[in-house]
């Protein structure tokens, strides 16, 4: 089977829209981070593969990859994902390159189809998947004989049911960068990557759209860690349990469960499948983990309620209840604290987004806390609101709104967390 010379991912970006969490690229599922599962698929179909990687990440990523990858710091962040092939330039150089996201997750068999259309000669190829609801992204636009002619960023109405899949073929990415050098301080810089690849659409007539035709997902905003992670569970097909798993006779599992080593459960502690949880982590005595995601060394204790939620590791729950959310690493919730999960007018749960509400599309969503927070005993945090990282709730608080990192917030007032 002809490889590909270069699939290049693009792991420069900040993240920004997935706070209070990180690192998009790396955020873990079943053990083991995203972008593991993207290489170990494209890696049959490539000769090389290199990772554009934000600076501050670069060295995580290196020991992540091992040898499977080259992975370069990107230079230029600013210009996002045009200054992450102006970055690769300088390794690809006038090569063929296949340009995937790094936060995004595709069933990659489909490659085996697609070089067929490289063998064919294409020297352009983009990748569309059609869909039925609004998703923000590019959208393909066709002339009156159906032959793509622009690729139309965010539009109100999409021209189109094809939505853009950052899954683009260059024959010779030297071309693509000449025409992001050209637009250069001509156009913004967080759409210079589009509009450079609409000039080569209007100029490059042996072009191909491959219609992708199975599952996506995308990472892209906080609460899409709840898509990914149901996704991952239904991989567990049977239950698994590790070495040195204690399950208390009186506990209730129904499968498929899969218990990491020393993984423990309490006397009539129920969990309900599928549901992974990670190494070291209890199950406390009267718990109930149901279709979740724990991380290692958790303690999900007596009388807590988990439902449908993603946790991190060293998450600390004492009689909680946890709906629908996603809570990041070392975080510790009070006694009687609540993530509530539904609007009682049953509206589609709306979040803030740089400054900007949009909606969730989620009618049940719950809390996202970031790294190293902690709710105090008896708070509630009211659907879809978002705790920064290292901030403090304090007790019997009600929290309508998203508060930042670092900080402390009592008596409806906000300071900051000195500690």
């Amino acid at each position: 089977m002809r490889k590909l010379k270069n699939i290049l991912i693009l792991a420069g970006g900040d993240s920004t829209r997935f706070w209070p969490l990180t690192d998009k690229v790396i955020f873990p599922f079943l053990g083991k981070p995203l972008i593991c599962y993207l290489i170990n698929q494209v890696y049959p179909y490539a000769s090389s593969i290199i990772i554009i990687s934000h600076p501050n990440l670069q060295e995580k990523l290196k020991k992540i990859v091992d040898q499977k990858a080259l992975v370069i710091a990107q230079k230029e962040i600013d210009l996002g994902m045009a200054g992450a092939v102006l970055t690769a330039k300088e390794i690809i150089g006038r090569s063929e390159v296949l340009v995937i996201n790094g936060s995004d997750l595709l069933d990659f068999s489909f490659l085996s189809d697609f070089i067929k259309k490289v063998t064919a000669g294409s020297k352009l190829i983009i990748t569309a998947k059609e869909i039925k609801n609004n998703f923000p992204g590019g959208y393909l636009k066709f002339d009156e004989v159906g032959r793509l002619i622009e690729i139309l960023e965010k539009p109100k109405i999409p021209p189109s049911p094809f939505f853009k899949l950052v899954v683009d073929y260059f024959f010779d990415l030297g071309v693509f960068v000449e025409k992001i050098i050209k637009l250069k301080n001509k156009v913004e810089n967080d759409c210079l990557y589009e509009q450079g690849l609409n000039l080569l659409i209007k100029e490059i007539k042996n072009k191909a759209v491959f219609y992708y035709q199975n599952d996506f997902y995308s990472l892209k905003y906080p609460w899409h860690v709840l898509i990914l992670m149901n996704h991952f569970l239904e991989t567990i097909k049977k239950d698994y349990f590790g070495k040195n798993v204690s399950i208390s006779k009186k506990a209730t599992i129904v499968g498929p469960v899969y218990f990491s080593k020393g993984v423990k459960v309490g006397d009539y502690a129920k969990v309900v499948g599928p549901t992974f949880v990670g190494e070291n982590s209890v199950i406390a005595d009267f718990a109930l983990v149901n279709k979740s995601h724990i991380g290692k060394d958790c303690l999900i204790g007596g009388y807590s309620e988990v439902i449908r939620s993603y946790l991190g590791n060293n998450v600390f729950l004492h009689r909680n209840y946890v709906g629908d959310s996603v809570i990041a690493d070392n975080v510790l919730m009070g006694a009687g604290a609540v993530l509530a999960n539904f609007r009682f007018d049953e509206q589609p749960i709306r979040s803030k987004v740089l400054k900007e509400k949009i909606t969730t599309s989620f009618l049940k969503l719950g809390a996202i806390i970031g790294e190293g927070s902690k709710v105090g005993v008896n708070a509630t945090i009211l659907p879809g609101v978002k705790i920064g990282k290292k901030t403090f709730i304090g007790p019997r608080q009600i929290v309508k709104e998203d508060i930042a990192d670092n900080k402390f917030f009592f008596d409806n007032k906000l300071k900051d967390n000195l500690l």
